[in-house]
């Protein structure tokens, strides 16, 4: 093992390149990212349904660990984070945009009463949410593993020569958040917020080749992260990862709106990774949209509404509808970039050659 790796350093060391690997992930994304000299990042990670993508504990066997970064507190993004936190011998900080961890772990609603079968559904479900919190902070905590604080206002952080630099979320957004979960919880009457406001949008700048990773980031995200990119003198991004699976909540589509793909280079010239997935995901007006401006691959996961016949069981249920799982377009999608803004494709077909873009029903 260690002469392989040996080998992987060296080989990194003499291509000075930042490689981003993103795999197939069932309901959520896995991004890995490979520095220059070997060492790993993983943003993000939940397992695939199809067996797509390698366990994680053996993508990161024998390698240096960075950080580990869940972006949000979702599942769909963290599910997959617990083994390396409470099992791999060398990870250098956990990143997270949980600056109020007590309130986080959700009370965990043992404070309300759920009179409904919905309502104790809705609790049940959420204990399985605390679970996996207390999972991942708790390996975090048990292993005193350090914390580095997401958010726009943090400073860049530097690895291997690459800067890493959060843009969102505000300071003012989360702490708008986390007020309003504390209210929550007083009121029954009151909704939860969105953790995907959480979301941290990474910038990852190698000489001049950049990667801008949205996460979930939704839309008033951008409003900011657009000014924050702006404000750093960030080049625009080579490589985007699509937010919320191409949801609409993530696009302003307002007149001279400023959106994630302005922050891209134009003309078709950058390449966009869409987790694509359920009957929401990606809205058809987002994908052309991304289509018309970027050049993109798609990791299918999830389900979509089912072409023909929506509702053969004649279920009366408003809105009812079939779906069928979607298949697979890209099991992963590759790309290694060097310092002069070059992108080369290591693996991964884009949508104007993927033979399932119509079957999909997000032809451009």
């Amino acid at each position: 093992m260690k002469n392989a790796n040996k080998k992987e350093t060296s080989s990194s060391e003499n291509s000075q390149t930042l490689k981003i690997d993103f795999y197939e992930s069932g309901i959520g994304d896995t991004t890995i990212v490979t520095f220059p000299s070997g060492g790993i990042a993983i943003v993000d990670a939940h397992p695939s349904q199809h067996d797509h993508r390698p366990d994680i504990r053996k993508i990161a066997e024998g390698r240096t660990i960075h950080f580990v970064c869940l972006t949000h507190p979702h599942a769909d993004h963290g599910a997959d984070l617990i083994p390396l936190l409470e099992e791999h011998p060398a990870v250098g900080e956990f990143w997270s945009t949980l600056h109020d961890v007590p309130s986080l772990l959700y009370g965990i609603q043992e404070m309300r009463n759920f009179p409904s079968p919905v309502k104790e559904f809705a609790s049940q479900l959420n204990h399985v949410w605390a679970n996996f919190f207390l999972d991942l902070l708790g390996a975090v905590a048990k292993r005193k593993i350090p914390r580095h604080l997401l958010r726009s206002d943090q400073r860049k952080k530097t690895i291997d020569g690459v800067d890493i630099h959060c843009i969102a979320p505000d300071e003012s957004i989360q702490n708008s958040y986390f007020d309003s979960y504390r209210q929550s919880l007083k009121d029954s009457n009151r909704k939860f917020p969105d953790p995907n406001s959480l979301s941290a949008v990474l910038v990852l700048r190698f000489g001049e080749s950049v990667v801008l990773l949205g996460a979930d980031a939704l839309r008033k995200n951008w409003d900011s992260a657009v000014i924050n990119y702006r404000g750093r003198n960030l080049p625009n991004a080579h490589v985007l990862k699509v937010p919320h699976h191409g949801a609409k909540n993530t696009f302003n589509f307002g007149h001279n709106a400023q959106t994630y793909l302005d922050l891209c280079l134009p003309n078709k010239q950058s390449k966009a990774v869409l987790f694509a997935g359920d009957s929401k995901h990606p809205a058809v007006d987002v994908y052309s949209k991304v289509c018309e401006y970027s050049e993109l691959y798609c990791l299918s996961n999830g389900t979509r509404r089912q072409v023909g016949d929506s509702n053969p069981l004649r279920i009366g249920i408003l809105g009812a509808q079939a779906v069928r799982t979607v298949p697979t377009c890209n099991p992963a999608v590759s790309f290694e970039l060097d310092r002069n803004g070059n992108v080369n494709v290591l693996s991964g077909r884009n949508c104007e050659a993927c033979p399932l873009a119509e079957l999909h029903g997000t032809t451009s």
